[in-house]
Formats: C-alpha cells, sequence, structure tokens
C-alpha cells in the first residue's frame, strides 16, 4: 500500500483543533478539580489524576514543534497555552508536583520578577505617602507563623506553599495583558480591585507565611501600574495606595497582629484563590470554544457533516 500523507495545511488544522482541545479541556478539569490549600504539600493521590493532562499537553505540544516547525499559532491560541500555564501553577502552588517549576526554573522565574519590580520601583514608589515605619522596625520579627495541618485555617497558620502569591502576581498582571492585547479591552474597574486585593494577598502571605521582613515584600507586591499616562493609571494609583494603607498598622497594634487581622476580616489568601478562580475561569469561557469541545458537547450533527463532507479542515 502507498504511503499516504495529509495536506501539511489540512494536517496543521486538525494539529490546531486537536492542541486547542487539550488547552481548553485541561484547563478545565484544573479549575473544577484542583484542591484547596492542602494539610501538606503533597498533592493526594486522588488528584494525580490532575497531572495527566498536563502531560498530555506537553507531549502534544512537543509532537506539534516537531510536525509544525515554522508554524505561527493565532494569539488566541497562544493566550489559551499561557492560561493553562498560569492556571496549573496557581491552582497547583501549594503542592510538589509536575507542575511545579524545578530549581533552576523558580530561580530564574524570581530573577525575571526582580528585575520587573527593579524598573518599576526605579521611577515608581508605591510606598510614597504612607507610613510604613512598622515594617522598617519590623518590630514583630520575632513573631513566626505557626505551622499546622489544618488547612482551612487563616494563611498566617498555613504550611509555606510551593509557590506563593508574590511569585505568581507577576504572571496574573501577564495574563490579563494577554487577554486585553487578544480581545481588545481595556481593565475594568472589577479587575483592578481584584489585581489590588491579590497584591494585598500576596504581600499578607509574605509576611505571616513566608517570614518576610522589612518593607521590601510590601513594595514588591505593589509594584504594578501602567506607564505615566496611559490609561487607566489614576485608577491603579488608587488601588495601589488603599491596599498599603490597609496593611500599615495603626499606631500601638504589632505588624504580625494586624495582619493577621486584615487576612482575617478584609483579604483573605483564600477568598482570593477563589475570586483568581473565577476570574479564570472567566477568561477560558471569553474566547471560542473550540471545534473539538462542541463536537464533544453535541455531537458532529448537521454542522459536522458538512464540515467534514466539504473537505474543510478545523480552524482556531
Amino acid at each position: 500500500m502507498a504511503n499516504k500523507r495529509a495536506d501539511p495545511t489540512t494536517q496543521l488544522d486538525v494539529d490546531t483543533a486537536i492542541l486547542s482541545y487539550l488547552l481548553h479541556s485541561s484547563t478545565l478539569t484544573l479549575l473544577r478539580h484542583a484542591p484547596a490549600s492542602p494539610p501538606n504539600p503533597t498533592l493526594p493521590a486522588s488528584a494525580r489524576k490532575l497531572e495527566l493532562p498536563l502531560q498530555m499537553v506537553d507531549s502534544f505540544l512537543t509532537l506539534f514543534h516537531t510536525a509544525h516547525p515554522s508554524a505561527h499559532p493565532s494569539p488566541p491560541l497562544h493566550l489559551r497555552l499561557f492560561l493553562l500555564r498560569f492556571t496549573a501553577l496557581f491552582t497547583l502552588r501549594h503542592f510538589s508536583c509536575a507542575s511545579t517549576p524545578s530549581p533552576a526554573a523558580f530561580s530564574a522565574l524570581r530573577r525575571t520578577h526582580a528585575a520587573r519590580a527593579a524598573a518599576f520601583l526605579a521611577q515608581h514608589d508605591p510606598l510614597s505617602g504612607c507610613d510604613v515605619a512598622a515594617y522598617e522596625r519590623d518590630a514583630c520579627a520575632s513573631e513566626r507563623p505557626v505551622r499546622t495541618s489544618e488547612h482551612l485555617t487563616p494563611a498566617s497558620e498555613r504550611l509555606t506553599p510551593q509557590l506563593s502569591l508574590l511569585d505568581t502576581l507577576p504572571l496574573f498582571v501577564d495574563l490579563a495583558a494577554r487577554a486585553a492585547a487578544v480581545y481588545g479591552d481595556a481593565p475594568t474597574q472589577q479587575w483592578r480591585g481584584l489585581a489590588g486585593r491579590y497584591m494585598a494577598a500576596a504581600a499578607v502571605e509574605a509576611y505571616l507565611v513566608g517570614g518576610a521582613e522589612g518593607p521590601g515584600a510590601l513594595r514588591e507586591a505593589f509594584a504594578w501600574g501602567p506607564e505615566g499616562g496611559a490609561e487607566g493609571e489614576e485608577g491603579w494609583e488608587r488601588e495601589r495606595a488603599e491596599g498599603v494603607r490597609m496593611l500599615v498598622p495603626p499606631e500601638g497594634v504589632g505588624l504580625r497582629e494586624w495582619l493577621r487581622e486584615v487576612e482575617r476580616e478584609r483579604v483573605s489568601v483564600r477568598g482570593v484563590e477563589e475570586d483568581v478562580r473565577g476570574f479564570l475561569g472567566g477568561l477560558l469561557s471569553a474566547g471560542e470554544v473550540p471545534v473539538l469541545v462542541r463536537v464533544e458537547k453535541e455531537g458532529l450533527g448537521e454542522w459536522g457533516r458538512e464540515i467534514w463532507g466539504s473537505g474543510g479542515g478545523f480552524g482556531e
């Protein structure tokens, strides 16, 4: 029998449809089934199945790049890939698992984030006008977060995560910027509010769980905003100022004592995690549903028979 190969254009369309399907379904699986913060950093056996979709995506990406070395996936497909990357890091950040960056990758990630923050802070001081003497003194530095196996507790009493919110914050902002570029939407006040809570929760976690001292982590957490004169700059400045003021303890109140109260009453790490999951789910739903997802849900029907009968390929 003679060897037959698919038309390269048709094969690229088919492979793109498969990749789009894998990215969408893997992201949805993580959002639906990734467990909340754990009693220990080992991914439960019942949740190990969450690693399988990620491994499938990795394997298919290798095949995709081998088969189509010069292909340039569309911006929506790039966005789906980045969405899955962030969702995996964020939802599994409490666990040591396949999605946890290697020590070398983690060090590179931190260097990249530190360089970005330094460039921003060279032009802006998010702590300007706020009295952060409590952070300078770090009056409660001798207090160390209480470690416990009970996961339904405030952030101040949880095990140190594999990745902190401060580590994932730059990727969250990058994801939102990529989505805005694809969909042509400017950041809304609702999104800025979520970003502000994310920054505040990242700072709270850094001090209460990570044991940060001094104002450095606070400054890094709020080192975000558009360039001078850009649309939405005033809203960002307001979010930053309100967030920093919320984390400054009243006179006579210890730093960590105050941060524990903020975590309990105003910005809980668990609450922010749930809100971010909601944002990720909305972002997943915002794009066009992949062809194979529609086929999986609805069957081929007349629409499918028309596609196959015309000999057309799958598009993004």
